[in-house]
């Protein structure tokens, strides 16, 4: 599977990632195979998030044996330095390592909650003590709309990657993801991906048959399915995050083998395609 540098971190990461949520509510035998094939099929990016379950204790045990082989991030939504240390701690206990690779402040949109997490006696202070004593390699953050990236990547610094929604319709309709691309390439910082395979809100009512999945996933159109996952992966992204249920990551998987490990770039038929989809969902992500 292509690789790509992930900013300067010095990581080249597959263009596929395996997402912490895949393994929520997985026995300790189904985890470890799930893990093991996507390994075998060459994901490297593995990120998990204590928002997730119980899934960092599941995952743990899994990725053991791999753990040298891998790029392994968490989060912490915490947003003070004690909160964020404890959170930290526990997250090294429940994944069975000595260190991440990445650590990222988690779902920075509200602006109080980003003063305070970079704050005096804010999360990013005992993050960046763990990071000095070698428990977190490299810093990051996630957000969804491009205001809070705006202030984050221009008033804060010693970030390395940005986690954020690259989904056609949240682009198309409302310009989501643009400028925050934009910055990060600027800036040299890696961008990971999410959402590629979502196509827009759950509607009240509506069958939940992928529980993980917070949004209504692309999983019963194939074409659409690899439309929209490669738009996601063409853009100055270094890897994507299916949504997290096994099947839909197999079928990202699949549809990036069928391609040659590859992304592939659309043509511009294929984004007049996709564009008229994104303007006939109402309920985007966000």
């Amino acid at each position: 599977m292509e690789k790509r540098a992930l900013g300067k971190t010095g990581f080249d990461i597959s263009i596929i990632a395996f997402g912490g949520a895949t393994v929520r509510g997985m026995d300790a035998e189904e985890s470890a195979d799930i893990v093991a094939e996507a390994i075998a099929r060459g994901v490297n990016y593995f990120d998990v998030s204590p928002s997730n379950g119980d899934s960092q204790y599941i995952l743990g045990p899994a990725l053991a044996p791999h753990r040298k082989s891998i790029c392994l991030a968490c989060k912490t939504s915490r947003r003070t330095a004690k909160e964020a240390q404890e959170e930290l701690e526990e997250s090294l206990r429940a994944l069975k390592t000595d260190y991440l690779d990445i650590y990222q402040l988690q779902a920075l949109d509200d602006p109080k909650e980003i003063v305070a997490a970079f704050g005096p006696g804010g999360a990013m202070e005992a993050i960046a003590v763990a990071k000095e004593k070698g428990y977190v390699r490299n810093i990051g953050f996630t957000c969804r709309l491009d205001a809070s990236a705006k202030t984050i990547l221009t008033q804060y610094g010693g970030l390395a990657t940005m986690l954020f929604p690259v989904n056609f319709a949240y682009s198309f309709k409302t310009r989501g993801g643009f400028d925050s691309l934009a910055l990060c390439r600027e800036k040299g910082v890696g961008v990971v991906a999410i959402k590629a395979l979502a196509l827009r809100k759950w509607l009240d009512g509506e069958a939940r048959n992928y529980p993980n999945c917070l949004y209504r996933p692309i999983y019963d159109d194939l074409t659409l399915a690899q439309l929209a996952l490669n738009y996601a992966i063409t853009h100055d992204v270094s890897t994507a995050i299916p949504p997290g249920d096994k099947r839909l990551f197999r079928l990202a998987l699949d549809i990036i083998e069928e391609q040659g490990g590859k992304a592939r770039p659309l043509s511009p038929e294929e984004h007049t395609q996709l564009r008229r989809k994104a303007h006939e969902i109402q309920d985007v992500i966000f």
